[in-house]
Parts: C-alpha cells; sequence; structure tokens
C-alpha cells in the first residue's frame, strides 16, 4: 500500500518513547512512574499535547506540580468557553455537534479539562451555518482575518477562519463537515447528526464516527505533531473498541475513497501499542510500511525532535503515499495550485 518496505531498523533507539506510548495505549496502570531516563520525553510529549493530558494519561510522570495545575486551569476555561456557546447554538434549536477535543474530552478522559483544547470545534449543518455565524455575531463574535500557513489559502470547505470573542480569549471553528473532501462522501453531516449521542451533556459523534474523524485529521496533518493529540484519542478509543462498527468503518472509508489513511492510522495505533485486530480484520493495516511510514513511528517515539519536522518534499511524499488516495491527492494539489493564483480567505460565502 505504501511502498518501500525497507527499513527494518526504524525503531532501533526509540524503545524509551515507544514504552510510554505503551503504556498510554495499554489499560493505564493506577501506580507506577515513567522511567527516570525519560523525563525529557516526557515533557516534549506535554509540550505537544498539555501537561494535563499527560498527566491523566501517565500516572506518575515528574512533571511538575504547578505546570499541571496551570495546564488543567486553562483546558477547563477553554472547554467550559466552547460549551457555553455549543449551548447557545443548541438553545436556539440548531442541530450541532461538539468535535475533535470538545467531544474527546466528554467520553474519553476522566475530565474535559484533561483533555487539550486550542479552540472549540462545532459541526452544523451547511443550510444553518448563516443562522449559527448571526447568532454568534450578534454576540461580539468576528472572523479573524489570519494569515493561512500556506502560500495558497484555505484548501478546505469543511471549515473557515475562527470566530474570536470579542476580548480574544474564546476561539470557536464553525464546521459544516466533518473534515475535508472527501470525508464528507464518507461521512455526511446529516448521518453524524443522527447518529450523535450525548455524553457530559454535549452531542457528539458517535465512537465509530469519532474513530473515522480522528484518522481523517491524523492524516491531514500528516501524521505529524500536530496530530499528537488525536493519536492518543486513537489510543484511548481502541481501549473502548467495542463501540466502534469496524465494518462500518470499513465501508464509508472505502465508498469516500478514505481506506488508505484509515488503515495508516489504525496501522500507527497499532504500532504504538494499541490492539488493532479486530479493526485490521476489516482494514489492510498489515500491509502499511515503508521507510516513510517507519519515519512516522520513529517521529512519535522519539516524541517529535524539532530535526524531524518534515520539509515540503517529505510531505508531498506522506501526502500520496499515506495519507490520501491518489485521487484525493492530486485533488488537494490541484486545489492548491489555483490557491497560488486566487487563495481563499476561508471566509464563508453568506
Amino acid at each position: 500500500m505504501t511502498g518501500d518496505m525497507s527499513e527494518p531498523d526504524a525503531n532501533r533507539g526509540t524503545e524509551p518513547g515507544l514504552d510510554i506510548w505503551r503504556r498510554i495505549a495499554g489499560p493505564m496502570p493506577p501506580t507506577g512512574r515513567v522511567s527516570d531516563s525519560d523525563p525529557g520525553l516526557v515533557a516534549a510529549l506535554a509540550d505537544r499535547v498539555t501537561a494535563a493530558t499527560v498527566a491523566a494519561v501517565l500516572p506518575g510522570t515528574d512533571l511538575p506540580d504547578e505546570t499541571i495545575r496551570q495546564s488543567r486551569l486553562l483546558n477547563r476555561f477553554r472547554h467550559a468557553a466552547g460549551r457555553q456557546w455549543y449551548g447557545a447554538i443548541a438553545d436556539a434549536g440548531l442541530p450541532v455537534l461538539a468535535i475533535k477535543g470538545l467531544a474527546s474530552g466528554a467520553w474519553l478522559y476522566a475530565a474535559p479539562e484533561d483533555r487539550g483544547v486550542s479552540d472549540a470545534d462545532l459541526l452544523v449543518r451547511r443550510e444553518d451555518l448563516g443562522t449559527v455565524i448571526d447568532l454568534l455575531e450578534a454576540r461580539g463574535f468576528a472572523f479573524a482575518s489570519e494569515p493561512t500557513r500556506s502560500r495558497w489559502g484555505f484548501v478546505s470547505e469543511a471549515s473557515f477562519q475562527p470566530l474570536l470573542s470579542p476580548d480574544g480569549a474564546v476561539n470557536i471553528d464553525l464546521h459544516v463537515a466533518g473534515d475535508a473532501a472527501p470525508f464528507d462522501t464518507a461521512l455526511p453531516t446529516e448521518d453524524m447528526l443522527e447518529a450523535a449521542q450525548v455524553r457530559d451533556g454535549l452531542s457528539i459523534p458517535s465512537p465509530t464516527h469519532a474513530f473515522m474523524l480522528s484518522a481523517s485529521h491524523a492524516a491531514r496533518d500528516l501524521f505529524t505533531a500536530d496530530a499528537a493529540k488525536t493519536v492518543i484519542d486513537g489510543l484511548l478509543m481502541m481501549q473502548r473498541g467495542d463501540g466502534i462498527d469496524w465494518p462500518e468503518v470499513a465501508a464509508r472509508a472505502r465508498k469516500g475513497r478514505m481506506l488508505r489513511p484509515v488503515a495508516v492510522f489504525v496501522a500507527l495505533l497499532g504500532r504504538l501499542g494499541a490492539d488493532v485486530p479486530r479493526a485490521a480484520g476489516e482494514l489492510p493495516a498489515d500491509r502499511v510500511g515503508g521507510r516513510f511510514f517507519e519515519r512516522i513511528v520513529r517521529d512519535h517515539c522519539n516524541m517529535f525532535p524539532p530535526s524531524g519536522v518534515p520539509g515540503t518534499g517529505e510531505r508531498l511524499v506522506r501526502q500520496w503515499l499515506l495519507a490520501a488516495a491518489p485521487s484525493v491527492a492530486l485533488q488537494r494539489d490541484v486545489r492548491r495550485i489555483a490557491g497560488l493564483i486566487r487563495p481563499r480567505s476561508g471566509l464563508p460565502d453568506r
């Protein structure tokens, strides 16, 4: 599935980091400490996913108590703000789902503030988008005008520039699809709304749909450090694998040309210690390999050192070999080329 399989020693020297991931993937022990020789790796992971998350999934780490406390306070504020505006939309009678960090905090962690979030991701129907924007703008929110991370502007039409509160402290990311095309073909928003479950006061995607979202977002981030929170979510979901309908995942992935990224995500979770036989029975995870995949595994075990940040060339290779079907990768590259001529602003048409 992914080409060159010639890196058999890719995990050499990464055992301490792999042990950390395996501790996250397995049943979390009530006691015990991560090896004292690994504080740098633990701290590096905390930089990626917040100290509160590391303390929650790795009991016994040596992170400073004050660092953990401050991290939880910030996460608590962001979760509370997201829930407030989720509630405002729901109270207006508009269907809305909390997705990504808000949703993960509601069902995968002992407390929502254990899951780091940078913004509140809320999924609404495309036909309700204008009404939702009017509701938030009436309360002082305004779209940010932030430069994109790339020269071609926004490629995805699934979400937009963030909506910021008047003081800039609250950041809402509205979505009309779970992720960029072809995700909406695999899993339409209406299907997500219909199968939604209520957890801890929030309407969130079903476990099956949450897993597909995580796989898609990890692939969109090219399985780099930007996806570290999502990878931890995926490992925790695999612990609750009875709630995931793997035949549905496979069927939707095939329908939406997402089989490759979903299989790579499962394979990565398996290499990091997750129990994946049921998932692998429906998905071609055993066909995932090659030196670029092995580099992703090694980057995770080394907790994403700056020296390992993929350059433009490797990012393109990861997209074509690991993160998207060829037709999808081509479609995205065409949109990027078009964006060089006329970058999309990320502001919705209404």
